[in-house]
């Protein structure tokens, strides 16, 4: 067999084989993998487990309490002793857009006015805040006081607080954020805390424009997962509390002694001209904040923690605006991010008293980190150590499963925290909570290079202040879920027009001479085989229905009447395919160019046109070309329906309703069209009833088929008929690995088996390429910085790609349906992922280097491919056997079903017949093949990929010699006459089966 290399074992099934690719494993495990996988799978855990003990245990405490005693509340009169005075700080910077909204809220809370004080504060540079601050003036109560230039530290929001707090006298001091709306109990309940013991208080925070995006609906769903639940916990049983920087209050003196505390263990970084300038103007030089942290609120509760100061937490809900944009969203990520490693560091410098008290600081200023780089370093690790076929052992399976299991847990709390605040109607909550759960991982890696970003800075000594700017979004929110017509998307064609179809043209050339190539110089090979003399040859209402085919049928009516009209010729028969892969370069150019524009829509249709798998599914006489042109053409059609346009409808209805008579697969590519309809905001920019009439169109049309795929798949679970998918393997932890290499080229697709080392390592690198590329294509770096590309068009290309890949998959460990190549349509839906991130690249340079590692590399495969012959020789064995085999003997093929070859023995005198595969030969087989053995002069036997089975065992005793030729993965076996066939009992009994 050609191709070298170690290969996996073979499982035979009545329609085909299922063959692994190379296998590196042949190799040593690297015991790095090892080392980093228990690594990253143990921090992963141990993080989790952090923070989902606490809610363990604060629920179990709060049940207790519940049937001890009646629930008190939050909301309990002041505390006897008369009212405390509360000052209350507003610092802002650059935020003339949101500071009024701000304020007048403040100056609205239910508290005595000779009991509370607000306090703008303001930097000296910020005109723009302060004419709108001074217009308030007018007609509200509150103070503005501005930080001099000369104030010591560099200035930032700590700076401002510190220097505020010189000018307070109040028992009480909180901050609220330049751009938030307060709850207008807040300032009681504060007291009310403070009153019952409580030394420092948060309140609860929420994000409340999560109609701007997908970003700002995740940003809304990670505050409800944290302050509804995380913190609520924390607080319950005693954590320490990484506070927000806004709706927090402090008994005045507790602030001072962190503040002495602060200096007496770090040291004054004051020198003697900032004291002079301080005791100049008569401040005391109090700096409860540290003007060095640019997350001053989040070190200073893990402070007060250490401190032993009880913390309350508030009812009051106080809501917030998440930045609109990426490039706001990293920015403020990166100041956080950063905050917290200079936390870590600083208190390794300046360690807590206890063990425990350091252990949890340490571990909360690292927890932001960990579960960002641990997700990406598990999923970074898993896919090298797929690509190694490295398999885990028993106990570090059960550490990676945890894991597994963590994952899910977070994505089902993210869920569960914005539910918890989303007032949005129910069917928009449903939609948006299944959103938030399918869609963290790609918001766990923004906050992977928001994370990276804060440590390159960190490293770089860049501790400034990076603003976040606000415009005031969460004033007004909209909950209106009526969707019309949208259009089609504006700016997809960039190029005149003579040189897109020029362009396409030349594509399209370089495509048909790829894939009309030598395309009758392999034999038809055993499934090939199979589509033109048993299904392509049975009269067209035969054709229909077959009792065990689990594929629909229009591929093979399809082939009926192109055989009728072109002959059965090797050619011939793969031309239809050649069709199919040829306008699936076309179609692949435009959903590319529906999706985003033409210039990705090309680059997307370069990749199909040189990618060796989509060459190899163009050249077989298989439904697979077919199959991938449907799917794509009807993704396009599913793209244009909301433009509103009969077209369209009855486009998308026809070609869906094609695809899905053309492979059983077709249902999960109509299943990614819902799942997007469903989860997107806008239903796909398709109106709703418009949706719903074409999809009961194309329901009519398809129910007979699934109807009768309804009564196989109860057959099968059941054990009472149904189609044969006995010859699937089990599902594999390497399957999505070895897809996606499928995917880029790597030149193992059954039949042709032409993996190396070499060649796959070169596939391992180009898939890191493509997944980089596909990464990139969710980001977009424009004049304004960070933009999210197209997130509508990136999540149809994303459902595309991962739901008839991954539904299958999952449904394979219940009954295994999933082979890689049934996932072939998938690949567009990669494919066009990967184009986008290359127009994303901002430099020509890196996006035409990326593009040539991706065309070299193609290009590689397809040479191989083509010098590779691995197919299934059946012509050869028919000419051997049909010159050789005379009236007097039989040829008996194994397995049974791979008789098909026997139509190309052309006219013959010589018997036939089958036998069947292990694990299916028992007692009456041997004895058959014994039986036709005597009653003939020679008996030949034409084994597939059978090994040293029990039929040959049994055929060597019984004549003592033979003559063996091996024709790759074909055997042909010739016996002599006169038998003496001992009894088949032993045989059996020493059976060893194919393993599968």
């Amino acid at each position: 067999m050609a191709g070298g290399g170690a290969l996996d074992t073979f499982r035979v099934g009545q329609y085909g084989v299922v063959a692994a690719a190379f296998d590196p494993s042949s190799v040593s495990p690297n015991p790095a993998i090892t080392v980093l996988t228990v690594l990253f799978g143990l921090v992963w855990t141990a993080a989790n487990l952090y923070l989902y003990y606490p809610l363990g245990r604060a629920l179990l405490l709060e049940l207790r309490t519940r049937f001890a005693e009646p629930d008190r509340g939050t909301h309990e009169p002041l505390p006897d002793g008369g009212t405390p005075r509360i000052d209350l700080f507003i610092p802002a910077y650059n935020e003339a857009d949101v500071v009024a909204q701000s304020i007048e809220s403040v100056c609205a809370l239910e508290y005595p006015d000779d009991a509370f004080q607000l306090t703008v504060l303001l930097e000296p540079d910020d005109d723009r805040t302060r004419a709108v601050v001074n217009e308030l003036t007018d007609r509200l109560a509150f103070d503005v006081l501005t930080v001099p230039a000369d104030y010591p530290e560099d200035p930032n929001k700590p700076r401002a607080l510190n220097y505020g707090f010189e000018h307070t006298s109040g028992d009480i001091v909180g901050v609220i954020d330049a751009e938030d709306i307060v709850e207008g109990s807040t300032l009681r309940q504060v007291a009310g805390a403070i009153g019952r013991g409580a030394d420092y208080v948060q309140g609860r925070l929420d994000m409340a424009n999560e109609d701007d995006g997908w970003l700002n609906l995740l940003f809304r769903a990670e505050y409800g997962y944290w302050y509804n639940l995380i913190t609520p916990a924390f607080a319950r049983i005693g954590y320490p509390i990484p506070m927000a920087g806004t709706t927090c209050f402090f008994r005045r003196d507790v602030l001072e002694t962190a503040s002495a505390t602060r200096l007496d263990q770090r040291g004054d970084p004051w020198s003697e001209a900032d004291w002079q300038w301080v005791t100049d103007r008569g401040l005391t030089g109090w700096r409860p904040w540290d003007p060095q942290n640019v997350t001053e609120d989040f070190e200073l509760g893990l402070f007060l923690w250490e401190l032993g100061y009880d913390f309350g937490y508030l009812d009051a809900v106080t809501t917030e605006e998440s930045p609109p944009t990426l490039d706001g969203w990293v920015g403020q990520r990166t100041r956080w991010k950063k905050g917290k490693v200079y936390t870590f560091l600083d208190r390794r410098r300046y360690p807590p008293s206890t063990l425990l008290d350091r252990l949890h600081v340490y571990w909360q200023s690292a927890l932001p980190h960990l579960g960002p780089l641990n997700v990406a370093g598990v999923v970074v690790i898993l896919l090298i150590s797929n690509l190694a076929r490295y398999e885990p052992g028993s106990s570090l399976g059960v550490l990676l499963t945890l894991g597994g299991v963590f994952a899910g847990t977070s994505a089902a709390m993210f869920a569960a925290g914005y539910w918890s605040v989303s007032g949005t109607p129910l069917p928009v909550r449903i939609r948006r909570s299944l959103l938030t759960m399918v869609s963290l991982p790609l918001y766990w890696l923004l906050q992977w290079g928001a994370d990276i970003r804060a440590i390159v800075r960190l490293y770089g000594g860049d501790l400034g202040w990076e603003h976040t700017e606000h415009f005031g979004r969460q004033a007004v929110t909209t909950t209106d879920d009526t969707v019309g017509n949208l259009g089609r998307r504006s700016g997809r064609l960039t190029l005149p027009r003579v040189t897109r179809w020029g362009a396409l043209a030349l594509v399209v050339g370089v495509a048909v001479a790829l894939r009309v190539f030598v395309l009758g110089g392999w034999s038809l090979w055993t499934d090939e085989l199979y589509s033109v003399a048993i299904r392509g040859d049975l009269p067209v209402t035969q054709l229909l229905v077959h009792p065990t085919d689990p594929h629909p049928p229009l591929y093979y009516l399809l082939l009926h009447g192109w055989m009728e009209l072109f002959g059965e010729g090797r050619t011939a028969v793969r031309s239809l395919s050649v069709l199919g892969g040829v306008l699936t370069v076309v179609a692949v150019y435009l959903l590319g160019t529906e999706l985003f524009e033409d210039r990705t829509g090309l680059l997307a249709a370069v990749m199909v046109a040189v990618s060796p798998f989509f060459i190899h599914h163009s050249r077989v006489a298989r439904m697979y070309a077919v199959f991938t042109f449907l799917t794509a053409f009807s993704w396009y059609w599913y793209t244009r329906l909301r433009d509103g346009t009969t077209t369209s409808a009855v486009g998308y209805v026809l070609t869906t309703a094609l695809l899905a008579y053309t492979h059983v697969y077709g249902l999960f590519v109509v299943l990614a069209q819902h799942v997007y309809t469903t989860l997107s905001e806008t239903d796909g920019g398709i109106a709703r009833q418009r949706w719903i009439r074409v999809s009961a169109a194309l329901g009519a049309l398809v129910l007979p088929w699934i109807g009768l795929l309804v009564v196989r798949v109860v057959g099968i679970l059941f054990g009472t008929g149904g189609a044969n998918i006995e010859w699937i393997p089990e599902p594999s932890a390497s399957l999505p690995t070895r897809t996606a290499l499928s995917f880029v080229g790597f030149p193992d697709y059954y039949p042709i088996t032409a993996g190396n080392v070499w060649l796959y390592l070169l596939a391992s690198a180009l898939l890191f390429v493509f997944v980089f590329q596909a990464t990139v294509s969710t980001v977009r770096i424009s004049p304004d910085g960070l933009e999210l590309s197209e997130p509508a068009s990136l999540g149809q290309a994303a459902a595309l790609l991962f739901v008839p890949t991954l539904v299958p998959l999952a449904i394979s460990f219940v009954v295994p349906i999933y082979v890689p190549r049934y996932a072939a349509p998938a690949g567009v839906g990669f494919v066009v992922l990967a184009a986008r991130g290359l127009r994303n690249v901002p430099t020509d340079w890196i996006r035409f280097g990326l593009l040539a590692v991706v065309l070299l590399s193609s290009l590689t495969f397809t040479g191989v491919y083509y010098t590779t012959d691995s197919t299934e020789p059946w012509s050869t064995v028919a000419q051997s056997v049909g010159t050789d085999a005379g009236p007097d003997d039989v040829v008996v093929h194994q397995p049974g079903q791979f008789g098909v070859a026997e139509r190309y023995y052309g006219d013959h005198s010589f018997e036939t017949a089958t036998v069947q595969q292990p694990p299916r030969v028992d007692r009456q087989t041997l004895l058959y093949a014994g039986n036709l053995s005597a009653r003939h002069d020679t008996f030949f036997l034409i084994q597939y990929r059978g090994g040293d089975g029990p039929v040959v065992r049994y055929l060597d005793a019984c004549h003592g010699e033979t003559v063996e030729q091996n024709l790759g993965a074909i055997t042909v076996y010739r016996y002599p006459g006169d038998p003496a066939c001992p009894d088949p009992g032993p045989v059996l009994a020493s059976n060893r089966t194919v393993a599968g």
